[in-house]
């Protein structure tokens, strides 16, 4: 089954003189490059973007296509060599444009992580050790499309997500594919049943996931977190067989307020979240196994944990102590859990109009008041920093004079 790409907005990066300057490089002397994947994907379900990134599959072997485009003093990235894959970069106004060009090739060797690769001439051999048939599509620079399981176009069609061939197969190449058919399924076909063979292929290779890095499921994971609306996906996961693979934990999630989170009228935050989907005592497993990063993870932690000036009404010495992000968080939260909409809704204004003032004590100050570097000097900074706030956070002369105050009480 052919087809053309549609010649409306959503085509405008092939159109892009950049994409077509290139493949006619690329498609020189007998060569063929074509565009595959994500945005020839997207355009024909009509969610392609102007700042689409283009993949590109060719016959040329990697070294070829590093010369034609060194000769053409074009700057290229060995990013994945042994796979035959390279990346182009062109100069975008100020800033750059990356395509990713990698040669036809078959899977001779796998281990659900790795893949061992053999370079090939033979399109349907690159098309069968794809995904799903919705990513296997190619495109010329006219636009053309290229089918070469056949399927790819109808399923497209029928907003359906499948793996090419046995779902089974397709999944022990690589386990991360089924976080990504989950992850296409709800992005694509959310109101459809799901492929129930692909399903059972999935439930049956859920322990294999736990061999996947952290680092590939907090990326699989993060996208589907940041979905319209990704209740029913991560109902899913966070359900046996997934829970235990994938987050490291396999109870507790949250998942009314999740579903009351995504309800609300703020822009999808993957991290939030998946702070809104754990409770206190599951955070730090899954931070782990999930190797977010140390921020990321301080502030999954610091959503997950009770803010104690929060509870005692301090919203002033929340922001100063804990900071805007976190009491921004915390106040996202409590609405999700029900709270006083009207209260969470002036702590997020005021956290969103939060400067934090700079305290006006100094190690000198405290020096020239009769107190020695070491704790001592520490415990009275601390202390006279509580008062300051709690004080509304008065000049230098009045934090000196608390100083000299406290000193005399000390005798």
């Amino acid at each position: 089954m052919t087809g053309k790409l549609p010649e409306d907005d959503g085509s405008a990066w092939l159109r892009d003189p950049l994409t077509q300057n290139l493949l006619d490089l690329l498609n020189r002397d007998n060569a063929v490059t074509r565009c595959v994947g994500g945005c020839v994907r997207d355009t024909l379900l009509g969610r392609a973007q102007a700042e689409t990134e283009v993949d590109m599959a060719t016959t040329l072997a990697p070294q070829n296509v590093m010369a034609r485009l060194a000769e053409a003093d074009i700057k290229t990235v060995p990013t994945g060599l042994k796979h035959g894959t390279v990346t182009a970069i062109l100069p975008r106004g100020e800033s750059h444009a990356l395509f990713e060009i990698t040669t036809l090739r078959r899977d001779v060797e796998t281990d659900g992580r790795h893949a061992k690769v053999q370079y090939t001439d033979d399109w349907a051999q690159d098309a069968a050790r794809r995904d799903f048939t919705i990513n296997a599509l190619y495109a010329d620079a006219d636009g053309q499309i290229y089918d070469p399981n056949g399927q790819g176009l109808a399923d497209i069609a029928a907003r359906r997500v499948r793996f090419i061939g046995a779902a089974a197969q397709r999944i022990s190449e690589d386990h991360l594919r089924v976080l990504r058919f989950f992850r296409f399924h709800f992005t694509l076909a959310a109101d459809k049943p799901m492929d129930a063979k692909a399903y059972a292929a999935c439930c049956a290779a859920a322990e294999a996931l736990q061999a996947l890095s952290g680092e590939r499921k907090q990326a699989e994971l993060l996208k589907m977190l940041a979905l319209p609306d990704p209740s029913d996906c991560l109902t899913l996961l966070a359900a046996t067989p997934f829970a235990l693979p994938v987050f490291g934990v396999e109870t507790g999630f949250r998942h009314d307020r999740l579903a009351a989170l995504t309800g609300l009228a703020q822009p999808s935050d993957a991290l939030l979240r998946l702070a809104a989907l754990l409770d206190s005592t599951q955070a730090p497993a899954v931070c782990a196994a999930l190797k977010l990063s140390k921020k990321q993870s301080q502030r999954v932690l610091a959503a997950t944990a009770e803010h104690s000036r929060l509870i005692e009404g301090d919203i002033v010495g929340a922001l100063y102590f804990d900071g805007a992000e976190q009491i921004a968080d915390a106040a996202m939260l409590a609405l999700a859990e029900g709270g006083d909409a009207a209260h969470w809704q002036g702590v997020l204004a005021q956290a969103a109009a939060w400067q934090k003032p700079d305290f006006p004590l100094n190690g000198a100050m405290m020096r020239a008041a009769g107190l020695t570097d070491g704790p001592e000097m520490g415990e009275m900074a601390r202390a006279l920093e509580q008062w300051w706030v709690a004080a509304g956070f008065p000049e230098t002369d009045a934090v000196k004079a608390e100083l000299a105050r406290r000193m005399a009480d000390q005798g």
